[in-house]
């Protein structure tokens, strides 16, 4: 076996082992996930068919609960947090229940993975929340990333879902052309240091490299903190080092072709 597949077989089963499915109370099944949440538990969400053939994810309230545990109340008295919080909401289709405080998305079993991966994603765009009302920012990376782009005349196109291989939806924040056709796709991290982007990154890049002449970036916000060796590592286990790259928005501002070339 090339090393390549043997690496890729290798993150494929430690995801697999890590996501653990398990039926619990009123026809619920917990979905506990490898990626953590803002108190560094496990992220779980639970799933539960409304109909014959619609299914319910939702997290029962628990990220805007630990949200407020850490001091962070999401609600329209910060104006601020809470549009920066409906934007996370839009980009990824998540019902939000004021009366339990839960995200939620409604699917079809045929779509079932693709929503569980955009309600996870959401859950870990909201968790970052809580660092940005610790440095007092009034806008997401994203936004920012997006005004950068702007007046920088690249040419882009935001939230890109693409399904991949295994029928799994990956979730890319911008697509860039490049000349001759290709594109180049590009996950954003709001901290230098998030391991769950990184790993997400890996895990999308897979999933979509053999439909999408694409290459990848993985680009770190790190304005107030530098880059630590682990992003790398995790960001670019087993992947082709001329498909996939980890770059920080301050090298990025001095040379924005870097992105458009």
């Amino acid at each position: 076996m090339a090393q390549a597949e043997f690496l890729k077989n290798n993150y494929i089963n430690w995801l697999k082992e890590k996501l653990v499915f398990t039926d619990v109370e009123n026809g619920y099944v917990s979905i506990s996930t490898p990626f953590i949440d803002s108190n560094y538990d496990n992220i779980e969400l639970f799933a539960r068919f409304i109909s014959k053939d619609k299914i319910e994810i939702t997290d029962f309230g628990e990220t805007l609960f630990n949200l407020e545990e850490s001091g962070l109340k999401i609600n329209k008295r910060s104006k601020t947090i809470y549009r920066l919080f409906e934007g996370i909401l839009n980009d990824f289709g998540i019902m939000y229940n004021k009366e339990n405080q839960s995200l939620s998305i409604t699917t079809d079993v045929q779509r079932f993975p693709t929503a569980k991966n955009r309600l996870l994603q959401a859950v870990m765009r909201v968790n970052d929340l809580l660092y940005l009302n610790k440095e007092n920012v009034s806008s997401t990376f994203n936004d920012i990333m997006t005004d950068f782009l702007i007046k920088s005349k690249i040419l882009f196109s935001p939230n890109i879902e693409i399904v991949g291989q295994n029928g799994i939806s990956s979730h890319f924040d911008f697509s860039i052309p490049l000349p001759e056709g290709k594109e180049r796709l590009i996950k954003t991290a709001a901290r230098p240091n998030d391991i769950n982007q990184a790993k997400i990154f890996n895990f999308d890049v897979r999933e979509t490299a053999n439909s999408r002449d694409a290459k990848y970036v993985l680009l770190l916000n790190d304005s107030n903190n530098p880059i630590g060796g682990n992003m790398n590592t995790n960001a670019l286990v087993g992947l082709d080092k001329h498909l996939a790259e980890v770059k920080g928005f301050e090298e990025i501002q001095k040379k924005p072709n870097l992105l458009a070339s």
